[in-house]
């Protein structure tokens, strides 16, 4: 366990927002790491690595979303019976995936540009296999606006990864990617700063979450009906 980190952390979030928050947050990182036994802390400004695409500037670091916050959305996803096929924009180091697998999932894709983050993502994924043999990971290392996504998938998990030029962009390939889709689409927006583009593009909120006034996720949803021949 890396104690050090867990005590910066700890006084960042403190000397930021307050005490009590900071305990709550670093006491779900210690439990979530053990409970799915996998690697994710630490945050990564991509300072270090050189990632070629025109959108880096749009992307915010990577950190770990709450495990509080992550169960609870993946709660309200499997009792709506929506945990068929995932995509997590911005995956960093598959922290949403494998806790997905935990939850049911059986088609698991993560997406980010880091190579370095995707790499972790691939060993923190190794480790599930055995676990999950009938679930298929994915890691794609890319830009999220240049990624063709699957007809069938069904639910999008966003830890606001990227800032609302990108954002606009990714919602739209979603939105035509989904044409040939019929039946109902769910989005995870963990921290929800843009949520208004999603709210824009047709989608509803069905469900909104928040606790300690910082941790906050929604969930909306879209039915996507087949196009009449009028259009």
């Amino acid at each position: 366990m890396n104690f050090l980190y867990y005590f910066k952390y700890f006084y960042f979030i403190a000397r930021n927002w307050n005490p009590r928050l900071a305990a709550f947050t670093v006491y779900h990182e210690i439990r979530g790491e053990r409970k799915y036994h996998i690697n994710t802390i630490e945050i990564d400004e991509f300072g270090y690595e050189k990632i070629e695409s025109d959108n880096l500037s749009h992307a915010s670091i990577y950190q770990g979303s709450n495990y509080f916050i992550i169960e609870k959305a993946f709660e309200y996803l499997k009792n709506e019976n929506a945990n068929n096929n995932i995509l997590d924009f911005g995956s960093g180091k598959g922290r949403i995936l494998v806790v997905a697998a935990h939850f049911g999932f059986k088609n698991i894709t993560g997406i980010d540009f880091s190579e370095s983050l995707c790499r972790e993502a691939d060993y923190n994924i190794e480790k599930k296999i055995p676990i999950f043999p009938a679930t298929n990971f994915k890691i794609i290392c890319g830009d999220a606006t240049n990624h063709t996504i699957q007809n069938d998938t069904n639910v999008f998990f966003f830890i606001n990864p990227f800032d609302d030029v990108v954002m606009l962009q990714v919602v739209k390939n979603m939105l035509c990617s989904l044409k040939l889709s019929l039946g109902k689409v769910y989005i995870v927006y963990v921290n929800p700063l843009h949520k208004e583009i999603f709210l824009s593009a047709g989608f509803e909120e069905e469900y909104f979450f928040r606790k300690m006034k910082f941790l906050e996720f929604s969930i909306l949803s879209k039915q996507i009906e087949e196009e009449s021949d009028e259009q």
